[in-house]
């Protein structure tokens, strides 16, 4: 008789296993929730930059993107309608005040010319010939007047010998010849009076009448004067030492009179044109000190005009230079603008973050001191600066706070940051 025999049953080591893999991961969670508290998001501490609250003198300043512009700029315009023959510079050439920029060619006033110098020509001959005209006209006037007085004594002669004669009782004297000489010596007077007035109102007639020669004449040598101004202005000249800043004109083309030719622009006096955003220009008045960075030197200016224009959100501030230009400036140069505010002492500030809104509040997550958890707190900010801005609640010194785009986890209260 067969005797049958239980096998053992062997003990199963994966339960086991299964068990004690619940107990690692129920620890792990455990410690995991103590250590990052209610941290519901993970962030890599290399995607976001991180800035200390400080404490101390906060200097509020505006910055500006610009370029420098000469002070002195002269418009170039054609001072006669022409074509253009020929273009001596190019934008950007310096030029000396007479210098020749632009040619134009225009027969018409080579042929006006001719004209006004033919009109001068002939009327200087018909004034000529007139002139002597009148040199005979008074010398025939003279002689009249020296003939009425030669008339005039000799009847005067007659008449006082007649008078001694009939004093004497000579008969031969009658009354009636000796009043028709005295009627004579009368008659002679007064036309000798007539030829001196007449003499006299003749060199009064042709005195005008030179006058208005001369006045014709000189009407005719100003139009000749301006047809060979004009010709002249043919060559368009720099009116100063200068840049040619710019050249409107090309070869061929037809200008108009007062056609804009170019500008000119002293490049030693130069001003800086910085652009503010509008909500940043309430600040910014003139007198207020200014920083000019070419990138190679900085020049310190002072506001001068804050433009009451805006234009795309922007607001132009001019500013004077008050330091030697370095070499490297130029019309046109690009340049940026820091203008100095005012400056606050014992204030906290801090680096701006890139969602910051002057006299705003908002969520910012501030670090803990082992740099693990960030912590989102209600700051309300105040003043804002070219790279920081006024803390006036919500933060104390020393603070490390996050200051890029909180974007990914703005919804989070508690975030914590791994490498």
């Amino acid at each position: 008789m067969d005797i049958t025999i239980e096998e053992q049953k062997k003990f199963n080591w994966r339960y086991v296993k299964i068990a004690l893999a619940a107990v690692v991961i129920i620890s792990g969670a455990w410690w995991l929730k103590s250590y990052f508290g209610q941290a519901t998001a993970l962030v890599d501490s290399t995607d976001v930059r991180t800035a200390k609250v400080q404490n101390g003198q906060f200097q509020v300043s505006v910055r500006g993107m610009g370029v420098l512009k000469p002070k002195e700029v002269i418009w170039v315009a054609s001072e006669v309608a022409g074509r253009v023959e020929k273009v001596f510079v190019k934008a950007g050439a310096v030029v000396e005040k007479g210098q020749p920029i632009v040619k134009l060619n225009n027969p018409k006033l080579s042929l006006v010319l001719a004209n006004a110098q033919a009109k001068l020509e002939k009327t200087i001959a018909e004034n000529t010939a007139q002139y002597a005209q009148f040199e005979s006209d008074l010398l025939d006037a003279e002689a009249a007047v020296k003939r009425a007085k030669m008339t005039h004594q000799g009847n005067e002669l007659e008449l006082n010998a007649q008078r001694k004669l009939r004093e004497m009782g000579n008969s031969s004297v009658s009354q009636i010849k000796f009043k028709r000489t005295e009627f004579t010596v009368q008659s002679s007077k007064l036309d000798h009076e007539l030829q001196k007035q007449r003499l006299e109102k003749l060199k009064l007639n042709i005195e005008a009448q030179k006058l208005a020669h001369k006045a014709q004449q000189q009407t005719l040598q100003q139009e000749l004067a301006r047809a060979q101004e004009q010709l002249d202005n043919l060559y368009v000249r720099a009116a100063m030492d200068g840049v040619l800043q710019s050249m409107d004109l090309e070869l061929g083309q037809d200008v108009a009179e007062g056609g804009s030719v170019g500008k000119i622009a002293n490049p030693r006096s130069l001003i800086a044109e910085i652009d503010v955003q509008e909500l940043q220009i309430k600040d910014v008045t003139p007198g207020l000190g200014v920083t000019i960075d070419t990138r190679k030197s900085q020049i310190q200016g002072v506001v001068s005009r804050v433009s009451p224009q805006v234009e795309k959100g922007l607001v132009a501030v001019e500013v004077d230079l008050i330091e030697a230009l370095p070499s490297e400036a130029r019309p046109e140069l690009s340049i940026e603008g820091v203008i100095n505010i005012t400056d606050k002492p014992n204030t906290l500030f801090v680096a701006k973050p890139a969602f910051a809104e002057e006299y705003q509040s908002a969520k910012i997550f501030r670090v803990d001191s082992k740099g693990n958890i960030a912590q989102a707190v209600q700051v309300r900010f105040g003043q804002s600066s070219v790279n920081f801005i006024e803390i006036t609640e919500g933060l104390n010194n020393g603070d490390t706070v996050i200051i890029s785009a909180t974007d990914n986890f703005a919804n989070n209260e508690k975030i914590f940051l791994h490498n």
